[in-house]
């Protein structure tokens, strides 16, 4: 499997106090902890919470606590992954070492947080939380060239399956499966259940139903839109799915990971966990978009929005100021279209921009982007952040 080297590799490299490390699952925050921190010791805690392992050894989970306590005492750094499986029992024993050495907690659960900074937890002020994300695109991109892979790419947990969107299409019903349990872990992990209710919230979703009030009408919910916003935003806070800005009140709801949303639009679509069919179609220019616009967004500085009513991918906005608009397209520009897109551009606001995948777009906004310049983008942000 290839290994993206991404710019949280630095900041958990300078962790120098206890520290809560957070996010979904799959996202690749074993794989920091292991190689960006300079651990004593690394505890990972087993199903149940009876047993961890350190090292290759199995061991009672007491006898892993207490191994971690003698590092920390010295000094030292230990690292205790899937921090939400511990017992509660042991926080009041972890309490007690603070704030000797540095510990590492990781949880694969946003409740995770809630439980370790609720006013009754005995490691309340004892820990900063971390969040990690799926990788940035720019970090990707600067390293695999490839605009389109690297869409798919940000999740690591795709990466030793996909090796391009033909592949995605093909493995889509074993993806499909895999998919399925990933969501119904998470939701293990915050000590909920995959209900159906949230399992079709979360295919609308991937079909393109963005708004509350088409999610609560095509679910049928007793409470409406009330139940349906509730229900998005708790997905949200899991780290499933994304809440986008746009020009007006609502927020474009949005599959986080594109590579899921692609997989979840083909069973939504396309039913193919029964069906077993491949996929003919998948939005490729929506996931396109939205990345695209957070390497944009991070590159000019702004808050990325999306503006349905004039149908405009990316808008970029520092405070009131509506700084830039993007359209971004999978393929090449006409002329015709390229005019037509800027004219468009151009009434919401004081700069434009064309995007393609695939080449640089006629020169009739303010910024022409295509392939190599997406690319050169992506280095320059890497490196600031030392990814490269």
């Amino acid at each position: 499997m290839r290994i993206i080297r991404r710019r949280e590799c630095a900041e958990f490299a300078k962790i120098q106090s206890w520290t809560l490390v957070y996010g979904r699952r799959k996202v690749g925050k074993t794989t920091l902890l292991k190689n960006c921190v300079k651990s004593d010791l690394y505890v990972l805690i087993g199903y149940g919470g009876s047993t961890a392992v350190v090292g290759e050894d199995f061991v009672a989970v007491e006898s892993a606590v207490r191994e971690a306590g003698l590092f920390l005492k010295r000094g030292g750094v230990a690292v205790i992954d899937e921090f939400q499986r511990l017992p509660p029992k042991y926080w009041d024993l972890l309490a007690s070492w603070a704030p000797s050495g540095v510990l590492i907690a990781a949880g694969s659960s946003y409740g995770i947080v809630h439980r370790v900074f609720d006013k009754s937890s005995p490691l309340l002020g004892l820990f900063a939380p971390v969040h990690v994300d799926i990788i940035a695109y720019e970090d990707v991109l600067a390293q695999v060239r490839d605009p389109v892979l690297s869409i798919l790419w940000r999740d690591p947990w795709v990466i030793p399956h996909v090796s391009g969107v033909g592949e995605l299409a093909e493995r889509a019903r074993e993806l499909a499966l895999v998919a399925r349990g990933l969501i119904g872990e998470v939701f293990a992990e915050e000590e909920r259940e995959l209900t159906e209710t949230y399992w079709r919230a979360i295919l609308l979703v991937a079909e393109g139903y963005w708004k509350s009030t088409d999610v609560a009408g095509a679910l049928g919910l007793k409470g409406g839109l009330a139940s349906a916003s509730s229900i998005l935003s708790k997905l949200a806070k899991m780290g499933i799915l994304r809440a986008i800005p746009t020009l007006g009140r609502e927020r474009y709801y949005a599959v986080r990971s594109p590579a899921l949303s692609l997989i979840l639009y083909a069973e939504a679509k396309y039913h193919i966990s029964d069906l077993g069919t491949t996929p003919t179609d998948l939005p490729l220019g929506r996931e396109a978009q939205f990345t695209v616009g957070e390497m944009l967004a991070n590159y000019f500085g702004g808050t990325q929005r999306y503006s349905p009513r004039e149908d405009i991918d990316v808008v970029l906005t520092r405070g009131r100021r509506r700084t830039w608009a993007f359209e971004v397209k999978l393929g090449p520009f006409t002329r015709e279209e390229a005019r037509e897109a800027v004219a468009k551009l151009r009434k919401v606001a004081e700069k434009v921009g064309l995007v393609s995948l695939s080449e640089t777009p006629p020169d009739y906004g303010d910024l022409s982007i295509g392939p190599r310049e997406l690319y050169n983008m992506a280095v320059e942000l890497a490196g600031k952040y030392g990814v490269l």
